[in-house]
């Protein structure tokens, strides 16, 4: 009798091909990864927001952060289980961490600047310790996230492998 194959092994292969499958080594989409970051990142700006008009919003702020922390331990260990980097994923690793610290802290620096002639006007700043805390917790949560979604943009598809391989 003749060895027929797997038919779902060859449908996930076929969309690893298009791009919308998996990656070999973890399992997991490079990008439902960015997708589930943008989700933590909106869901961190709409709790900042409403941390301005004096809601709920900390509470939400400190969830998009710790979803996001989360994901990228789940992320990892799917990966590699406890096995160290490699220089590939060491690189990979070094410059999402430099791109997910240099974005908050230019928007950081920014909005300080222009915190000094527009304070008067109607912007935005944190003057109870809550909205303090909000404030933190989003720029840890959107170093996470920016990290997260480099991270998943600079790793190969699993179909980019093996076209390199041929």
């Amino acid at each position: 009798m003749a060895y027929e194959g797997n038919k779902v092994s060859e449908r996930l292969d076929r969309l690893a091909i298009a791009g919308l499958g998996t990656n070999a080594e973890s399992g997991l989409s490079p990008r439902l990864s960015i997708l589930a970051n943008l989700v933590f990142m909106a869901a961190g700006i709409a709790g900042l927001v409403l941390c301005a008009q004096g809601d709920v919003g900390p509470g939400i702020v400190f969830g998009a952060m710790f979803g996001a922390g989360t994901h990228s331990v789940i992320v990892e260990y799917r990966k590699r289980g406890n096995a160290p980097l490699d220089e590939r994923e060491r690189a990979i690793f070094w410059k999402a961490m430099a791109i997910g610290a240099l974005v908050p802290s230019v928007l950081a620096a920014l909005w300080a600047l222009f915190l000094a002639s527009f304070a008067d006007q109607g912007m935005w700043y944190p003057d109870r310790p809550e909205e303090w805390r909000a404030a933190g917790f989003f720029l840890l949560g959107l170093t996470s996230q920016i990290s997260n979604i480099a991270s998943a943009w600079m790793t190969p598809a699993y179909a980019a492998e093996l076209l390199d391989d041929e």
